[in-house]
């Protein structure tokens, strides 16, 4: 009997331990991934404290708190958090108001106290959960995780090191502002511009307040905003992803698919053939920019709340936090709930011409319409920060990159006026875009066979046509109308995965798994064939036959078209007749459709894996390796943190360097591009004048100017000639002039403009003297 229970207890154990021992593999794998490229350990440890106790404990109490049933682990994690977030603003805010430093171990643990020592919320939060997912649902999220912790330590990681070394290495620009807002937000509840003092800031702004009570943990900024909260936010985006896509499918098995649409599959690589004109969207976006990647976090519970309010059933979803999950939604990224508007409506539509009871699609359409106007008029008061209605303005400009022969003259000097060009080549734009990143949405055809009564799918529907027609209907200087899109794209993966989960509930008895690996195997061997066979673009091409883009007279739209699109064709033709014949062949219909489905999101393999592997260059190491990135030195560093100790948090600096490019003269280099956020960054206080390019005022302007947005000279020259005088030529009364204006400090780097260090010795006090920058002091008033 001993021997007998010996050997049925082994197995039983040996599956207790599967779950929690992949879930361990791929924190491991997270952690070593951060170490191994540059993280300090006692900088992850506490990274890790505050996610942990100051971020998850306090979300799932929240969530808890206000959800009636209890739910599995992993759905209270998930939704965990997102509503962590919602206490991590209220500690940052409590925090700057009551100036206290409240770290996230200390104010995470006492909410979670709070929620469960209050007699009404205190058995839901100490309730047993549910019994979970289960091991293969379990594995497979833990599997997606290890892919994508792969492609973010080949792609990203390993190319932003914490330390620059001697000479400096080369960062994103626009992750150095981020960290710029952040530091202005660890001390202030009005936000300035950072880089220029006086200036309002008047964009997205919450993934910045959570960063700065997160980095009250005692975190390195540097390391915690460029390289841990990206790492950390794509991971909780999957998680949430998961459990949301779980609940509006009311089926585990959409969990999985929702994670491996998004982590796994990538852009299918056709357009990789031609120049990829598809953007990557979950692969770059994450690092490219993180408040994308927040918005991501916060709007999806927004999504599964109003799902679960439409279909008046809260088992799932804690549908008490809607509202808040919607504001802070809205001030996560500008786009977020201006897609999810879009859904709103489509959905009220329906129940209206169907006549279903109003009163939850009204409430939802209420809810998200009204935080949207509330946040127009208080967080983005200054306006659309440069975006206009230019219907097919995008399209119309990346048509001129990929057909430039084409591309008619223009008398508009403006530098935003796109030359006339055919209308074909126009559409060619689009199709090259939209196509790629269309096999992860491909469960919207199943929604619309089989769900289609749903108001919850009709909901997710106008999320993503919402996302489309924002793209294509907008325009700014910065190609920012890309986020519309960006913003609705998970939102209708959680719709996909819903209808895939569908597709597999009804191939139980069939062999479904082998067969959608089958197809998946077609798919990739086919995505190779395109990608080896097609040139990586026709101009180098057309370029060598012609000396030059060729013209419609030379070569006809439709030829120079017809260049592009072959790889898609060929690439999905093959796919369209097998998904035909299925239709065609009842008795094959379905095994055919799981092949195809197989086929169809296969293509989008090799896109991961060229991120996996690093075979190709990446977006992060073509950003890197371009002019556009920003160099960073040790002494950058070095000087920041000694002026984030010695300075008041109030205190402005005024710099010698206020363009990436060196500067040999007085005068800046022509051209200048303003992009320097390195000192406010770094030293966590406003510069008098640096890179003004991402100021409200600058966009605007970039409509009439002939200069690209990041070019454009300074709107106020003499403030700027002023600053610059401090260094090439101090005086008594310069010095006394930048003081009165609230300068405190001078700093020069040797890159900048040149600097009478003799004359500043005499006016002011030098107190930081390094290789390449010196900083003084100016006297008090």
């Amino acid at each position: 009997m001993t021997a007998v229970s010996i050997g049925v207890a082994r197995p039983v154990a040996w599956k207790r331990l599967l779950v929690p021992g992949a879930w361990t593999i791929v924190v491991i794998g997270w952690i070593a991934a951060l170490l191994t490229t540059g993280s300090a350990a006692g900088d992850v440890a506490l990274w890790l404290l505050a996610i942990g106790l100051g971020v998850l404990l306090p979300g799932v109490a929240l969530v808890r708190a206000v959800r009636p049933g209890t739910a599995p682990l992993i759905e209270d994690l998930g939704w965990g958090a997102a509503a962590g977030c919602l206490v991590a603003m209220l500690g940052w805010a409590l925090g700057v108001v009551l100036q206290l430093s409240l770290p996230p171990w200390l104010f995470g643990p006492v909410i979670a106290g709070v929620l469960a020592a209050v007699p009404r919320t205190r058995h839901r939060v100490l309730a047993k959960p549910a019994p979970g997912w289960g091991p293969a649902a379990n594995l497979t999220i833990a599997g997606v995780m290890l892919v994508v912790v792969g492609w973010m330590t080949v792609d990203f990681l390993r190319l932003h090191p914490v330390d620059p070394g001697p000479s400096g290495s080369t960062y994103y620009p626009d992750i150095v502002f981020q960290l710029a807002v952040v530091g202005q937000l660890r001390h202030s509840l009005v936000l300035d511009y950072p880089m220029v003092a006086g200036e309002l800031y008047s964009y997205q702004w919450f993934l910045h307040a959570v960063l700065a009570h997160l980095l009250d943990a005692g975190v390195m900024p540097f390391d915690g905003v460029a390289r841990l909260a990206p790492a950390t936010l794509m991971p909780a985006v999957l998680l949430v992803a998961a459990v949301i896509a779980a609940g509006i499918a009311r089926r585990v098995v959409a969990g999985p698919i929702a994670a491996a649409l998004l982590g796994v599959v990538g852009t299918t690589v056709a357009t990789w053939s031609v120049g990829g004109s598809a953007p990557a969207m979950i692969q770059t976006y994450w690092w490219a920019s993180i408040s994308t990647a927040f918005g991501w976090l916060v709007s999806l519970p927004v999504a599964g709340c109003a799902v679960a309010i439409l279909r008046r059933d809260s088992s799932t979803a804690p549908t008490l936090l809607f509202l808040p999950f919607a504001a802070l939604a809205a001030g996560a990224k500008s786009t977020n709930l201006v897609v999810l508007l879009g859904g709103a409506l489509l959905a009220f539509a329906f129940v209206l011409i169907r006549r279903r009871p109003l009163r939850p699609a009204f409430l939802v359409l209420s809810a998200v319409g009204g935080t949207l106007l509330a946040a127009l008029f208080t967080i983005y008061s200054a306006g659309g920060n440069g975006l206009r209605l230019d219907p097919l303005g995008r399209f119309e400009h990346l048509a001129v990159r990929l057909f430039p022969g084409l591309a008619g003259a223009t008398d508009d000097a403006a530098a935003l006026a796109i030359p006339d060009i055919a209308p074909i080549a126009v559409l060619t734009a689009v199709l090259l875009y939209f196509l790629p990143v269309l096999p992860r949405l491909l469960g919207f055809v199943f929604l619309a066979r089989w769900e289609w009564r749903d108001a919850a799918s009709w909901f997710l529907l106008g999320t993503v046509l919402a996302g489309a027609v924002g793209i294509l209907a907008f325009r700014h200087p910065g190609q920012s109308e890309g986020f519309f899109f960006r913003s609705a794209f998970p939102v209708g993966v959680l719709a996909s995965a819903w209808g895939l989960a569908l597709v597999v509930e009804r191939v139980r008895r069939l062999p479904w798994v082998r067969l959608a690996a089958a197809g998946a195997v077609a798919g990739l061997l086919l995505s190779v064939l395109v990608a080896l066979a097609v040139p990586v673009s026709p101009l180098p091409h057309w370029e060598e036959a012609f000396g030059h883009a060729p013209s419609a007279g030379e070569m006809s739209p439709l030829r120079q078209v017809a260049h592009y699109l072959f790889p898609l064709g060929v690439l999905f033709l093959p796919l369209l007749a097998l998904t035909v014949a299925g239709l065609l062949a009842r008795a094959r219909k379905v095994p055919l459709a799981i092949v195809t489905i197989g086929a169809i999101l296969g293509t989008g393999l090799l896109s991961t894996g060229f991120y996996l592997t690093g075979a190709v260059p990446t977006y992060s190491q073509t950003s890197v390796a371009s002019a556009a990135g920003l160099r960073i030195t040790r002494d950058d560093i070095a000087a920041g943190n000694w002026l984030a100790r010695h300075t008041a948090p109030e205190d402005v600096l005024a710099t010698n360097r206020v363009c990436t490019q060196e500067q040999p003269t007085e005068q800046l280099p022509e051209p200048c591009q303003a992009k320097t956020f390195t000192l406010s960054a770094l030293a966590g206080r406003t510069v008098e004048v640096a890179g003004w390019a991402y100021a409200s005022r600058n966009l605007e302007r970039a409509w009439e100017s002939t200069e690209r947005y990041t070019m454009q000279p300074f709107w106020a020259p003499e403030r700027l000639r002023r600053e610059l005088r401090a260094f090439t030529h101090p005086s008594r009364a310069t010095l006394r002039a930048l003081s009165e204006a609230g300068v405190r400090w001078l700093v020069a780097d040797k890159r900048g403009a040149p600097t009478d260090r003799a004359a500043l010795d005499r006016l002011a006090t030098r107190r930081l003297t390094l290789e390449t920058v010196t900083v003084w002091e100016l006297p008090a008033r």
